[in-house]
């Protein structure tokens, strides 16, 4: 049976007022057929922001700006959300760096550091729980693939970078990544990356390995800051490369050939892209006076 023409001017009406109301711009995150590299999204803290990589690259690095230097496929320009500052108030910029990726309609989400000061952070251990719950339920809204990873102990940094109050308990810590792993279990979209259980061999000073690129024992230097907290950028590079085969393993359609994993030729890139980057900012700005230099005195006759 046919439609009547009175119904069929009140359906055309309802999608065109539809495509108003819910642009394109606004659709779910997850696009069926599409490849998970299309539109990458980086999510999380001062790890994913590069603290304190600019000692190693000139500026600052973030892992946006690694993963654009790893991937070799076609895709859109990294996105990235993650900040330094993320830890004065997780909540707030958790849920800002989520509505971020469902936006942006991201294929693929790198939350690696996400996590961490849901569970770490000057507040009760029972607060810690409530800050997780939180934190999992807002990626509940992302259907996209999720990497995602345990809370490490970074204990090591008392001193440095943390303070005691900063800590979780062992037990909390225990209790944190069981619930983690339990609600990844549930959700087929998220795929977990070692990345804790990384550390805490590199911590014991034994030998690592991210697929054929193996770092010997007491490589902890080369893949983590003085700090004890935030990684170098081989670290970084390290990190990414073990996020990445975590996902070919569950996503047969992916292959390890789509991303660069040598950590020297990686890192080559990324300092190469600063130094462009630098001359670009240069011809932008002919004017701009070296540092510490004055403006010029007109000389005056006599």
């Amino acid at each position: 049976m046919g439609i009547p023409a009175l119904s069929k001017k009140f359906i055309f009406s309802v999608l065109f007022l539809l495509s108003v109301v819910f642009p394109a711009g606004f659709a779910r995150a997850d696009e069926p057929g599409e490849n998970a590299w299309k539109r990458i999204v980086v999510i999380g803290a001062s790890a994913s922001a590069g603290f304190n990589t600019r000692r190693e690259a000139g500026r600052t690095v973030t892992l946006a700006k690694i993963v654009e230097q790893m991937v070799e496929v076609e895709h859109e320009k990294v996105l990235n959300t993650s900040s330094s500052l993320f830890f004065m108030n997780p909540r707030w910029m958790g849920t800002q760096a989520i509505r971020s990726a469902a936006k942006a309609r991201a294929t693929l989400v790198l939350a690696v550091d996400f996590l961490f000061w849901f569970g770490y952070g000057a507040k009760s251990e029972e607060r810690r729980m409530e800050d997780l719950e939180f934190a999992l339920k807002s990626l509940s809204e992302l259907k996209c693939p999720i990497l995602l990873s345990r809370i490490p102990d970074m204990r090591a940094s008392v001193g440095k970078m943390l303070s005691v109050r900063q800590v979780p308990s062992q037990g909390t810590l225990k209790s944190l990544n069981e619930r983690i792993d339990a609600w990844a279990a549930e959700h087929k979209n998220v795929v977990m990356v070692p990345m804790a259980e990384f550390l805490n061999d590199l911590r014991a000073g034994k030998s690592v390995k991210v697929d054929e690129i193996s770092y010997p024992e007491g490589s902890l230097r080369t893949l983590l800051q003085r700090d004890e907290l935030h990684p170098t950028l081989e670290g970084m590079v390290a990190l990414t490369a073990l996020s990445f085969f975590k996902l070919c393993e569950r996503h047969k359609e992916l292959s390890k050939d789509d991303f660069e994993m040598n950590p020297q030729l990686v890192k080559k890139r990324v300092k190469a892209s600063v130094l462009r980057g630098r001359k670009e900012q240069d011809k932008a700005s002919p004017g701009r006076s070296a540092p510490g230099a004055g403006p010029k005195s007109e000389k005056k006759d006599g």
